[in-house]
């Protein structure tokens, strides 16, 4: 077969024409395929779980059609109806499994929790702690009771007055242990104050008989009491007990008188009884560590006449310890069997409190 020349040009042009245009027939294809699968994905997106948050603008879109026909009518409020019960039962599912997440953590225990309220309790301020009153509780407190003595002492036909201070010179204590010892239970209440001391002074005897004269007192003084709480107040701290009990002395009295119209003498007697002894005493808290404290008791038996005054202020020094500072005046009025002790003990008191 002859094919001519020309002919042959112009299938020539026909192939380079479709060379020419490949391009655009590819980018068309590329376009179409590009349409097709993009309407694919929004078909199936309309269709997933995922897609119901398009439901309200499905909504809008389809209340913005006019509706040709009854039938087209009903068929788009089916539609909605149905887009909002599947975005109401998503919802519904969505806060349940909500619920279930909360109720999953609602027994998990929060580490910082405690640790916010002891840090709030902690730096509080250090408030004196109520300790519970169910079962004993017990304070000692040893203490120094500086005394001077005043008063009238004798053996026989021998006496003389004594009216030292502590400020004086002529008074020293040489020896002395002084403690007392508290047990409670609820209202209930055992006291027990123990004191041994050795006091001495000196005495200048105006008048022709004696020159001077020296007076020396071993005194022993064994007080247990037990008490009733009548009062008591913990939210101010105060409290108000009644007591009762006896106060047993033992005194050892030593007396010199130097020479002077008469010649020098020594006498030395001991002597010991009992009083029966009844009072009241009370605490008042004036700040958080500050409180004050007295006691006042009255008696006799033994003696013709005994009492008792104290009145102190307490600083507290922690949960256990407490420092006491006070003022106690103690008399007592025995004369029997050529025996004179009608003094009265007075002084600065000063003691720790512990309590265990």
């Amino acid at each position: 077969m002859v094919v001519s020349r020309s002919a042959l040009n112009d299938r020539i042009d026909q192939k380079e024409d479709c060379f020419m245009n490949l391009p655009r027939y590819i980018g068309i294809l590329t376009l179409a395929f590009s349409f097709t699968t993009i309407g694919e994905a929004q078909q199936s997106a309309a269709t997933s779980d995922t897609a119901v948050t398009l439901a309200p603008a499905l909504k809008l879109e389809k209340l913005s059609d006019t509706p040709k026909s009854g039938d087209v009518l009903d068929k788009n409020s089916s539609t909605l109806l149905e887009s909002d019960e599947t975005q109401v039962a998503i919802e519904s599912s969505n806060s349940h499994n909500r619920v279930n997440t909360d109720r999953l953590f609602a027994n998990v225990h929060n580490p910082f929790e405690n640790a916010s309220s002891t840090d709030e309790s902690t730096a509080a301020d250090p408030a004196p702690q109520t300790v519970s009153s169910d079962g004993w509780q017990f304070r000692f407190t040893p203490y120094l009771w500086i005394a001077g003595i005043s008063g009238n002492a004798g053996i026989g036909n021998l006496s003389v007055n004594v009216n030292s201070g502590i400020t004086d010179s002529n008074v020293h204590l040489s020896f002395g242990f002084m403690g007392t010892l508290e047990a409670r239970k609820n209202r209930f209440i055992i006291i027990t104050d123990l004191q041994y001391s050795n006091l001495g002074t000196d005495h200048p005897t105006p008048g022709p008989l004696f020159t001077s004269a020296e007076a020396s007192f071993k005194t022993f003084i064994l007080d247990p009491e037990v008490g009733y709480r009548i009062a008591e107040n913990t939210d101010k701290g105060t409290s108000v007990d009644v007591v009762g009990g006896f106060r047993y002395w033992h005194l050892n009295t030593d007396l010199t008188f130097t020479a002077g119209a008469l010649p020098a003498i020594t006498a030395s007697r001991s002597r010991g009884w009992v009083d029966a002894v009844g009072g009241i005493r009370g605490r008042a808290r004036l700040s958080k560590r500050l409180f004050v404290i007295g006691k006042a008791d009255l008696g006799g038996g033994g003696s013709k006449f005994t009492y008792q005054l104290f009145g102190g202020v307490g600083l507290l020094m922690g949960k256990r310890f407490a420092l006491i500072g006070g003022y106690r005046d103690l008399s007592v009025d025995y004369n029997k069997d050529n025996f004179l002790f009608d003094v009265a003990l007075h002084g600065p008191v000063f003691g720790l409190s512990i309590r265990f």
